[in-house]
């Protein structure tokens, strides 16, 4: 599907619920409609997050669009979860996994942080990214690419 060159609007509205974060069990739902490129759009988001006082988080979230436009109509969706763990306030663990469906990407993203002082952090971050392409033939995920990184953030006080 290829749009035309041109200049395009938007305009959405917005519907969210979503209860109290401070709960161990916390939701939403959000719906997001209006214009969406030549045609219009239906976006339905939802989520749901556990947490484990102090230090374990582990959420689900899901966001589909519905689009209907004059080149086409397709549905979009993104499937993604964390999962973080904090072994104390200068140490911590996050973790996220994401599908889509219109790319067939598959993508994990784990990082470290270590907080040596305040405002000098230490990150380590991996990423391992796999494609899912049925048409090409591909029944199963096979492995993208990867990346390890690292980041030292350190302030200087004179």
């Amino acid at each position: 599907m290829v749009l035309p060159v041109g200049e395009y609007r938007f305009m959405p509205m917005r519907i969210f619920f979503t209860s109290a974060q401070k709960r161990r069990l916390q939701g939403s739902v959000g719906l997001t409609f209006g214009n969406y490129w030549s045609g219009t759009a239906q976006s339905l988001r939802t989520g749901i997050s556990y947490k484990l006082p102090p230090n374990f988080l582990v959420s689900f979230n899901a966001d589909q669009t519905f689009a209907s436009l004059p080149e086409g109509s397709f549905v979009a969706r993104i499937y993604s979860s964390e999962v973080n763990y904090a072994v104390s306030p200068f140490l911590t663990f996050s973790n996220l996994i994401q599908f889509d469906n219109r790319s067939g990407n598959l993508g994990l993203q784990s990082r470290v942080r270590w907080i040596i002082d305040p405002g000098n952090d230490l990150f380590f971050v991996f990423g391992q990214g796999w494609v899912h392409d049925l048409e090409r033939g591909y029944r199963e995920f096979r492995r993208q690419d990867s990346r390890l990184a690292t980041k030292l953030q350190y302030t200087f006080r004179f």
